[in-house]
């Protein structure tokens, strides 16, 4: 809004001048300490009556306590810091709430910040988040440097890295290799020895985990991955089809396909679809994540259920521990199981 030399926005509207403590306490009949103590619950008692006259005064002036002063006070902003690398990514929205739902019981707030799988972007908001003083942070760092996440303990906040093994942190992860292992064995149970895998480019985390496990099946069963049955694919359902579409090049195309995620499964039951294959009768695919349009795709998708409530959950209860212990909890990484879930992406080999 544009102001005039004279207290009024360019359309003419006189602003209200700014309600402070020392109004509501001339509205009340109290000392300004006296609203103080209302608001914060003490630390020294307050009249019955008292505490109605500034209840009162708060209520008719609209007044607002100073976040500002009252982290002065408290050393205590009463905000965490969360960090994801997707915002597009629903996997990342059920997390994100899991983690707003329990901030606000224990009466903190959340700042989000959206790094977009990019290292700048993450060093950016790790700066904005000591800038504005937040308490905590739980980031998902995602590039190789972790510069950003050591940045904010430097600047003495606490911090939870979740998807992450990152040693000397509080750390929650989720069993990526047992994820790959179970999608691999399940389509190998299903008579498939043809199974292509597509993972994800530049991620040396999760996705190699989950890499891992699909190579420990195969060697299990016997089986060596052929060169070209590993494709990279980048984020979302067109990098999913774009990588699928590798898969098809292949002399011997692969009779299943284990994807990274849902997203890029997803895009690829559209190429095999477009290439005129059946899901599952020509082609199996599994995905990861179990975001909820994999129960609502055509056929709706075989995948990992990863537990995305169940880490953001863990996630801030191990924050609010760490900023509410003296001494510190010791660090170390949590690990959540993971399962499968059967649905009609996948079908016998024929």
């Amino acid at each position: 809004m544009n102001l005039s030399p004279s207290g009024r926005s360019r359309s003419g509207a006189t602003l209200k001048a700014r309600v402070t403590r020392n109004d509501v306490a001339r509205r009340a009949g109290v000392a300004p300490s006296t609203v103080s103590y209302v608001i914060n619950n003490g630390p020294r008692p307050v009249s019955l009556e008292a505490r109605e006259r500034v209840l009162k005064a708060i209520d008719d002036l609209g007044y607002h306590p100073s976040d500002v002063a009252r982290s002065l006070r408290t050393r205590r902003t009463l905000t965490i810091g969360l960090v994801i690398p997707d915002i597009t990514n629903p996997f990342y929205g059920e997390m994100v709430q899991a983690v707003e739902e329990v901030s606000l019981q224990h009466g903190y707030t959340v700042i989000l910040g959206h790094s977009s799988h990019l290292q700048e972007r993450e060093l950016r908001y790790a700066q904005v988040l000591r800038s504005k003083q937040v308490d905590g942070v739980i980031f998902l760092p995602v590039t190789p440097d972790l510069e950003p996440v050591e940045a904010l303990r430097r600047a003495g906040i606490e911090v939870v890295v979740l998807e992450r093994d990152v040693p000397g942190y509080a750390c929650i992860v989720a069993d990526e290799h047992n994820g790959g292992c179970l999608a691999t064995r399940h389509l190998l149970e299903l008579g498939h020895r043809k199974i292509g895998c597509i993972v994800l480019a530049g991620d040396s985390t999760s996705s190699a985990a989950r890499a891992e496990g699909y190579r420990t099946a195969l060697q299990e069963a016997g089986i060596s991955p052929e060169e070209g049955w590993i494709v990279e694919s980048e984020y979302g359902y067109e990098a999913g089809e774009r990588a699928a579409h590798e898969l098809l090049k292949l002399p011997e195309r692969p009779t299943a396909v284990v994807a990274h995620n849902d997203l890029i499964a997803i895009g690829a039951m559209k190429a095999f679809n477009e290439a005129g294959l059946r899901v599952p009768a020509d082609i199996s695919v599994v995905g990861f994540d179990d975001i909820a349009a994999a129960s609502y795709v055509q056929p709706p998708l075989t995948t990992v259920v990863y537990p995305k409530r169940q880490m953001g959950r863990a996630g801030i209860e191990m924050l609010l521990g760490l900023l509410s212990s003296q001494q510190g909890m010791p660090t170390g990484t949590m690990k959540l199981p993971v399962e499968l879930v059967v649905r009609a992406s996948t079908g016998p080999a024929t």
